[in-house]
């Protein structure tokens, strides 16, 4: 993190206390607040350490990583926010299915945040098992369609999945192994 454009890395949280102990690299030692950095104005992550940075060099998930009997929910997450973009749950505006655009879904009629709110109002209407069976989630609202295109955006279809319907990773193998 950068405090006052002087990079430090946070040596041990302390959750319990409230505070973090930071150090800078020449050795220098700083206990903390949460508090005082939350509202140090010149408090900021470093471009280092930041968590987009975490992933640097790694592949990206793939289709082929998310578990077969998850892709038909990724999928569905996928049609659901097509429907909320454009009016089509294929995404497609050539291929409409019957009955495409539904009026609530119309991007001609309606704004963004109307067709999200709208589909987060179908989504609710559904008994939690359904919801589960059909989305992987019990509860659907609409800041969890926000996270859900955000990530369609970042890592296409793929970004529908939740993270545990991956693959696991091959992990460090030992030598002895």
């Amino acid at each position: 993190m950068l405090l006052d454009d002087v990079e430090w890395l946070v040596e041990r949280q302390e959750p319990h206390l409230g505070r973090v102990q930071l150090v800078r690299a020449d050795g220098e030692r700083q206990r903390v607040s949460f508090r005082f950095l939350v509202n140090h104005p010149r408090c900021r992550p470093s471009s280092r350490t930041a968590a987009e940075g975490a992933n640097r060099g790694r592949q990206l998930a793939s289709w082929s990583d998310v578990k077969p009997e998850k892709r038909p929910l990724m999928e569905q997450r996928f049609a659901h926010l097509m429907e909320i973009n454009c009016g089509f749950r294929s995404g497609d505006p050539f291929r409409p299915e019957p009955g495409e655009p539904r009026p609530e879904y119309d991007p001609d009629r309606t704004t963004l945040t109307e067709r999200r709110e709208a589909k987060a109002a179908e989504l609710s209407a559904l008994r939690p098992e359904e919801a589960k069976l059909l989305l992987g989630v019990a509860h659907v609202g609409a800041r969890t369609l926000e996270r859900w295109e955000k990530r369609r955006r970042k890592y296409g279809i793929v970004g529908c999945a939740d993270h545990r319907w991956l693959r696991s990773s091959g992990g460090h193998p030992s030598i002895s192994d």
